[in-house]
């Protein structure tokens, strides 16, 4: 890119910083925060430019910040921003995205298959309850004879028996419905493409509170949305103290299979969800230019487990573990989970943190699987 024309992008993109009036937004912090993203895209796009990286992707982006802020809309501006952001860690990734060793001793060891006695259908992305007392999981709609996907929930016998109890009533629709988790208080969370439009700001992520089988109070998030056609948030883990949101912004295009994935973290807050304008930093170890996506978090926030999918050499799944020192800090290189092996995904860590279950295809169907954690 001509010297010239770089300058004049990085001048056009400053106007976002000086024109955006604080009367548009909630607070001042939210446009000294629009701010500082800013400034960082126009540092990224200068040094990208500079050492020869291909930013035509990028540059149509950063314009449209300057438009979203001339309208007002600081929080769509903002999100564009994450994303513009994502974008230059792709074309830069981090030498740390390298992994751990995966000969190193494991943590998680000894897969056995799950029984839902009472169910006949594929089982995935599954989750347990706070208290130990139900999974939730959904089936898969490429499953014989042929459905949407839904979620259904299933009581605990041992570690590896449950008793099917039948579909979670209220949130089960035509259209896909997966993904379910819950926090200690009966938060109830889940991913739907019911009303994936337009009008909904293109929101895939849903609420309500969970009672005797029935979710009931059902609201959408489009605050956690990027609100642009193509794009979803995919998965979805809610912390046990329900003040914290793990998620995916997923890219599908035009249709599966995904495109790109990468995380994000939000906090609530009067009942929505504001994205942590630090997700970028948290998860600097985590997102690559792979898809990243089915986290599970542990229950004091410092352990994170997820899937990698990567078509990079041949479609290949392979689940991590990461951690922190504390809740604020940056996620470590993750740690291959090397006892999670062929077309398995999802891991999700119990409560206790002894068990993980994850969905394995086993045959023409996926069916839960369930690790131990290693004696020390």
């Amino acid at each position: 890119m001509r010297k010239s024309k770089l300058v004049g992008i990085i001048l056009y993109i400053c106007c976002v910083i000086f024109s955006l009036k604080p009367a548009y937004a909630t607070t001042m912090e939210e446009v000294r925060a629009l701010q500082e993203k800013a400034a960082l895209s126009m540092e990224k796009l200068k040094s990208s430019a500079e050492a020869g990286k291909d930013i035509s992707k990028i540059v149509p982006m950063m314009k449209n910040v300057k438009v979203l802020g001339d309208q007002g809309k600081i929080k769509e501006a903002d999100r564009l921003l994450d994303k513009i952001l994502y974008e230059f860690e792709l074309l830069n990734p981090p030498l740390a995205q390298q992994e751990h060793r995966s000969d190193q001793p494991q943590i998680f060891i000894n897969p056995r298959k799950v029984n839902i006695h009472g169910y006949k259908q594929g089982a995935m992305e599954a989750f347990i309850t706070g208290d130990g007392k139900y999974i939730f999981f959904n089936n898969d709609k490429t499953d014989t004879p042929r459905t949407d996907k839904n979620i259904y929930y299933a009581k605990r016998i041992d570690d590896i028996n449950f008793k099917f109890m039948g579909e979670i009533k209220g949130i089960n629709s035509e259209k896909v419905d997966g993904v379910p988790s819950m926090d200690r208080n009966g938060n109830f969370y889940f991913v739907s493409m019911v009303n994936y439009t337009k009008e909904n700001k293109f929101a895939t992520v849903y609420s309500g509170k969970f009672r005797k089988g029935r979710v009931h109070d059902i609201k959408a998030h489009p605050e956690l949305s990027l609100n642009l056609p193509g794009w979803i948030n995919m998965d979805i883990e809610i912390s046990l103290d329900g003040n914290i949101l793990y998620s995916t912004q997923t890219y599908f295009g035009d249709g599966p299979p995904p495109k790109q994935s990468y995380f994000i973290v939000a906090h609530l807050k009067d009942g929505k969800f504001e994205i942590d304008p630090r997700s970028n930093d948290i998860f600097h170890n985590i997102n690559t230019t792979a898809l990243e996506y089915a986290a599970s978090i542990s229950s004091d926030g410092l352990a994170l487990y997820f899937t990698r999918l990567n078509y990079t050499g041949g479609l290949t799944f392979k689940s991590y573990s990461a951690t922190r020192p504390h809740k604020n800090a940056r996620f470590s290189v993750p740690r291959q989970i090397t006892a999670i092996t062929g077309y398995a995904e999802a891991p999700a860590i119990t409560s206790d943190g002894k068990l993980m279950y994850f969905h394995k295809k086993d045959g023409k169907r996926f069916s839960l699987f369930v690790l131990e954690r290693a004696a020390k």
